[in-house]
């Protein structure tokens, strides 16, 4: 029998419309499965009760925005000791000093996404590779892993090069000015 995915979405304050993102990214994908998406609710929750939303998920993403916020935190906490897997990315906001020392206190490598686009290539990539495990738990046909595949080439492929060396400007240079500069070493040649 095809299991639910379960997933747990955590954002502080100033990344919720972010939340969305995630919910769409879902939506997108060219399978019909089970899903579920969770989180605390809006209005708060006792910590049984985030305890209860977590327990059970197969993959909690971590939204971090300029500064880390409740419940948040306890999101986060709860997700380690309850061994579930976490995928924490954040935004390239100007990150608080209370954000800075969680970063750096969580001893996990952060995926910095530039904006909504770039978080639901991100997200869908690892749904990809969530539903292609190896026991099938989720129930998907041998077409439909094709699908998802074929899916996540076309994601790969509108994704900007991150590999190697920036170019132009990025990389940093030297500008010269060809008209009046001496040469470094050897004859200057004139054109």
């Amino acid at each position: 029998m095809a299991e639910t995915l379960r997933i747990f979405v955590s954002a502080t304050k100033d990344l919720e419309a972010e939340r969305a993102v995630i919910g769409r990214a879902v939506a997108e994908l060219p399978v019909q499965i089970g899903v579920e998406i969770r989180r605390t609710p809006a209005r708060g929750a006792s910590y049984d009760d985030i305890f209860e939303l977590i327990a059970n998920c197969d993959r909690v993403y971590f939204l971090l925005g300029k500064d880390i916020t409740a419940p948040s935190g306890a999101e986060w906490h709860l997700a380690w000791q309850l061994e579930r897997s976490i995928l924490p990315l954040r935004s390239p906001a100007r990150l608080t000093p209370a954000a800075q020392e969680f970063v750096r206190t969580s001893l996990v490598e952060w995926t910095v996404f530039r904006n909504g686009p770039h978080l639901s290539q991100i997200v869908t990539l690892d749904l990809v590779r969530i539903l292609n495990h190896p026991t099938n738990r989720y129930g998907l046909t041998v077409s439909e892993l094709e699908m998802l595949n074929l899916h996540a080439a076309r994601i790969r492929q509108s994704l900007p090069p991150t590999d190697g060396e920036p170019g132009g400007a990025e990389g940093g240079g030297v500008l010269l000015d060809a008209i009046n500069r001496d040469p470094v070493d050897g004859v200057l040649l004139e054109t």
